[in-house]
This record gives C-alpha cells, structure tokens and sequence, in this order.
C-alpha cells in the first residue's frame, strides 16, 4: 500500500469518528458514503460553512449597532471610536499575504480554528473595556487578525477547492447565510443590547462564535476533495456539467482555460482595474454600514426601528445573494457584477436624500439587492479570470491595497459627521466613489494567459 493511502484512510476514519456522534439522524453507511472516494463531502462542508457565516457575521457587523452607545457612555467622538475599525480594516489587509501562505501550507481548516480563537478574544475583551485603547486592542488588533485568518479567505478557498462548475451555487448558499443571518441577528442585538447591556450582548456573540467558529469548523470541515480521495463537485459532475466537447465552458460562462499564478495575475491590468473597484465599493459599504444606525438616529428613528430596517438590508441582500448563485449558471457573472453596480448607484441616490424613513427603507432594499449580487459576482470573478490554483495568493497578495483604501471609509464619515453635524456631505461624496469604481469594473475585461497570448 502507497504511503499516502494509509494517511489518506486514517484521516478519513478521525473524520468519520468525529463526525458520527454530531450528525445523529445520518446513518453510519451515509457518513461512510460521504468519506469515501466515491461520495462528495463538498456539501457537508457547505453546510459547516453557513452556519459558520451566520456567527461570522455579527463579529463583522457589530461595531456600527455599538458606536453610538460608546460614544454617548464614553464621550468619544465618531471620528476616534472609528479610527478602531480602520485600523482593523488595516491590519486585515496587512496580514492577508501571510494568511495567503498560511491557507496554502496548512489549510483553510487550521486558519479559521486559530483566527476565530483570536476574535473570541477580542469580542471578550470589548465586554469588559473602558478606555479608548481597548476598543483599539480589541477590535482593531483581535478582531481584524482573527478576522483576516478565520474569516471570508479562508472560507472562499475551501469553496473553491470543493467546486468548479458548481462554485456559483456553492458561493452563494454561503455567501445567503450572512443576509440571513442578519434578518434575526439586526433587530435581536438591539433588542439585547436593551435589555442585557451591550458588555453582556458582547460576551453572548463570543459564546455564539465559540460554537460555530471553532468547535464546529474544527470537528467537521475537509480542506481538500484530495484529502480523502474526492474530486471537485462530486463523481462524475464535472463531465455532466462540461458544455462543450473539449471540456471547456460555455462562452457566456467564461472561465480561464490556463489558470494564472499569483505572478502571472498581477502583472494583468484586469486584475489592479478589478482591486481598485472592489476598494472603492467596500469603502463606501463599510463606511455607511459603520455609521448607518448614528444617521439613523440623527434623522429620528428609533434604535428597534433602525434594527429592523437592518433586517431587511439583510433579508433583500440573502436573497439577492441565493438567487444569483443559481443565475450564475446560466449567466456571466461579470454581466451580472456591472449590473449590481449600476443598481447600487440607483439605491444609494436614496440615502443622499433620505431625512425620514421610507427613503432608508428604500435604501436598504435596493442597495441591500446589489450588494448581494455584487459579493456573490466577486466571488466568483477572480477564479473564473484566473483560476483556482493559486486562488488564495492572488487574493491574499491584492487584500492589503484593497483593506488600505476601504478602511478611510468610516473614519471619513466620522469626521464628516463631526465637522459638519450631517453625514449627507460623506454619503455624497462616496456616490462620486461608487461611480469611479463603476467605471473600473467596465474597463475590467478577462484577461488572456501568457502561454496563450502567441497563439
């Protein structure tokens, strides 16, 4: 016997004796079926995964429901307490090339079980701070490196080595759990931080992460299809879904017929084109999701009020995100991608003008439906431009130009705010932003392969 199948069938007898007395209503041939070379474990991943992303979701989100009862027990100003999610953005970005080598070397498994440790940290720290150097400590420093170790690269990799043809649905049932998860999650920490206080609110979503971050991940997920014998998608998937005889897609499905190496791609002036307008989209998401619940308490509405307006921020981007998965299959996910920005630039004209609240209503529903689109799109953009082989690198090495300049978002409407007692001014100035970025993405074309380029 080779020496790899032995490693291979002892690995698949720790996951199976793991696995058995967490999932009581599989029988044991079930389990046995997806550990064998024959089965797919791909969606038992998947399912590790969503609910993964809805604990994920608040340690992401959190800081804009706890701002303003900082600023009023503390006395900082909007300004300082965001310099606390900047610096994480920062420090996310930072990290990303050696979080890249990480997930590369030791595997997405490792890197969400160790990060999501980091983040609890943080999240218990932030019950108990009461200087403005905690928050920085806690949020900046924990939260954003466990973020970046544990969170979104870590959990794409592991998608993109499970699916190839079927990474669009894949992408977006993971992707759904975080709108979802903030149509119950939005209102329910307001209605926590009422009742229990935001220190007690803080220590019940370390809990929460404890059980979904790590233990679960820890017990359940698989790195690779390789790891135990499986290939991408399943048996026999791959050459069902091929819709043309040399097995490559379908021209409105682009993919890269030669995958690029992380050399390779950032070299390409697609893939700067495509940085510069993810940056500038997560500038302007970050920066009003930070302040989104002060604007809407500047304008009159109610903290219950503003949490269920959340909620349907959520719920309109889960479902945006579930159905374009399934879209994806039939239409090119870049098309799609120019169509969410242009339906972003329509959602946010709402907010420029919004003093009351149906307008935000208005906001949430259509920018929520773009964003949707857009996460899912991006998702899926950068594999299908370049490939999945060095996937993580490629992401990994562009995140700390794109973390950079979309983490001036928030502390730009801070300080706005501050100066000028309204966040109109900043909310204007990110639609000129959005608009650049629009631009970026239109000029952003697939781009061709050296080895290819003589031909």
């Amino acid at each position: 016997m080779h020496p790899g199948d032995s490693c291979a069938s002892l690995h698949r007898c720790t996951v199976k004796r793991w696995f058995e007395p967490l999932v009581q209503l599989e029988t044991n041939d079930m389990v046995s079926k997806r550990l064998s070379k024959d089965g797919f474990y791909g969606w038992t991943n998947l399912a590790v995964l969503f609910f993964f992303n809805v604990a994920l979701m608040p340690m992401l989100m959190a800081f804009s429901f706890f701002l303003p009862f900082w600023v009023k027990e503390f006395g900082w100003s909007r300004g300082l307490a965001s310099g606390a999610s900047t610096l994480s953005i920062i420090l996310s970005g930072v990290g990303a090339p050696l979080v890249a080598i990480f997930i590369m070397k030791r595997g997405t498994k490792l890197a969400m079980v160790l990060g999501n440790i980091m983040s609890i940290a943080g999240l218990v720290l932030l019950a108990f701070q009461s200087q403005i150097w905690h928050l920085y400590v806690g949020v900046g420093v924990l939260l954003g490196l466990g973020t970046s170790l544990g969170g979104m690269l870590a959990s794409m990799t592991l998608i993109n080595n499970w699916f190839i043809m079927k990474r669009t649905v894949a992408l977006s049932v993971s992707m759904a759990s975080m709108g979802f998860s903030g149509v119950i999650i939005n209102p329910s920490m307001m209605a926590l931080i009422g009742s229990v206080g935001w220190r007690n609110t803080y220590l019940l979503l370390a809990g929460f992460a404890l059980i979904f971050c790590v233990i679960l991940p820890g017990l359940l997920l698989i790195n690779k299809p390789e790891d135990i014998g499986q290939v991408p998608d399943g048996p026999g998937t791959t050459k069902q879904d091929k819709a043309k005889p040399d097995g490559s897609a379908p021209k409105h499905l682009y993919r890269t017929p030669v995958d690029f190496t992380a050399r390779e791609a950032l070299r390409t002036r697609t893939l700067w084109l495509l940085v510069a307008y993810g940056a500038l989209g997560f500038l302007v998401a970050l920066g009003v999701g930070t302040h989104i619940i002060a604007f809407q308490f500047d304008i009159g509405i109610s903290a219950v009020t503003a949490g269920m307006v959340g909620g349907v921020f959520s719920a309109v981007m889960g479902i945006s995100q579930l159905g374009i998965g399934f879209l994806g299959l039939r239409f090119n996910m870049y098309s799609l991608a120019v169509f969410s920005m242009a339906l972003a630039l329509v959602g946010f004209s709402f907010l420029m003008f919004a003093h009351s609240l149906p307008l935000v209503l208005a906001y949430s529903i259509v920018f929520g439906i773009s964003q949707g689109i857009t996460s899912v799109a991006m998702g899926n953009i950068f594999p299908d431009f370049f490939g999945r082989t060095e996937f993580a690198k490629i992401m990994g090495y562009t995140m700390p130009f794109n973390t950079f300049i979309s983490s001036l978002g928030a502390p730009i409407a801070g300080y706005i705010r501050d100066r000028t007692g309204s966040y109109i001014p900043a909310f204007q100035l990110f639609f000129g932003l959005m608009v650049i970025a629009f631009f970026c993405l239109l000029l952003a074309k697939p781009p061709k392969h050296p080895s290819l380029q003589t031909k």
